[in-house]
C-alpha cells in the first residue's frame, strides 16, 4: 500500500545553476604604504582582517563599486577608478620617509638592515618600526622577509634554467632549507609547488619574459609578483 499523498506537498528548494563561461575580474593593488597615504588609515588595524570596504573607506567606495559593476568595458572601469583615486591623491601628503624606506627595501629585494634603513630615514629604530607598522601593517623585519621571498619566487619564475640553490644564494638565504622554510611560512607549500601555481596564473607573462620578448611587466615594476 502506497503512503498517502499530502494535500499541500512541500515545495522543493530551488538551486541556482552554477555559473559558466568567462568572467572579468577587476582588482586594484596598492603599493606599500599606498593605502595609508591615500586614506590616512592605520593599516595595522586592517592586517590579517577582512572588512567591508565601505566600513573602512566610507560611502564613496560603495558608490565606486556600483559604478564599476555597471561599467561595460575594462577601460571604462580603469577610468572610473583613476578618477576616484586621483581625487584622494590630490588631498594626500607627499611621498614620505616611510614610503621611501619601503621602496628602498623593495629595491634591495629585502636584503636591508632595519637599523640602516631607519638611519637613512632620520629616525631611531623604535620610531621607525612604530611608523612602519602604522603605514604598512607589518614590522620592517617581516616586510623584508616577505619582499625577499617574493623576489626569490619572481627570479625563479623568470628563469627556467636557474636552480633553487642558485636562487637561495642570490637572495642571501643561509641555505636552500632556510628559503624552503620561508616559503612554507608564507604559503604553506614548497617552492616547486608555489612556482607551478604562479606559472599557471601568469603563463603568458612568464613565457614572454623567458623567451626575451618582455623584460618587465607593463607597469614597469621590477618584480613580476609583488
Amino acid at each position: 500500500m502506497s503512503p498517502p499523498v499530502p494535500l499541500n506537498p512541500p515545495r522543493s528548494k530551488s538551486r541556482s545553476a552554477p555559473a559558466r563561461g568567462l568572467r572579468d575580474a577587476y582588482v586594484i593593488l596598492f603599493q606599500p604604504a599606498g593605502l595609508h597615504r591615500l586614506f590616512s588609515i592605520p593599516i595595522q588595524e586592517l592586517t590579517n582582517r577582512a572588512y567591508e570596504a565601505h566600513s573602512v573607506l566610507g560611502a564613496s567606495v560603495a558608490q565606486l563599486e556600483q559604478m564599476l559593476g555597471a561599467a561595460r568595458t575594462f577601460p571604462e572601469r580603469v577610468r572610473m577608478a583613476d578618477r576616484c583615486l586621483v581625487r584622494h591623491a590630490l588631498k594626500s601628503p607627499g611621498f614620505d620617509r616611510i614610503s621611501a624606506a619601503a621602496a628602498q627595501m623593495l629595491s634591495a629585494s629585502g636584503n636591508s638592515r632595519v637599523s640602516e634603513v631607519a638611519a637613512d630615514s632620520g629616525l631611531s629604530v623604535r620610531q621607525f618600526e612604530r611608523c612602519f607598522v602604522q603605514q604598512l601593517g607589518v614590522n620592517p623585519k617581516l616586510f623584508a622577509r616577505i619582499v625577499r621571498f617574493e623576489a626569490a619566487l619572481d627570479s625563479k619564475a623568470r628563469s627556467s634554467i636557474k636552480s633553487w640553490t642558485d636562487v637561495a644564494h642570490e637572495f642571501g638565504y643561509y641555505d636552500q632549507m632556510h628559503m624552503v622554510h620561508d616559503f612554507d611560512i608564507f604559503t604553506g607549500g614548497t617552492p616547486t609547488k608555489i612556482l607551478g601555481e604562479i606559472e599557471i596564473l601568469f603563463r603568458e607573462q612568464i613565457q614572454a619574459i623567458r623567451s626575451g620578448r618582455h623584460s618587465t611587466n607593463p607597469a614597469g615594476d621590477p618584480q613580476l609578483i609583488l
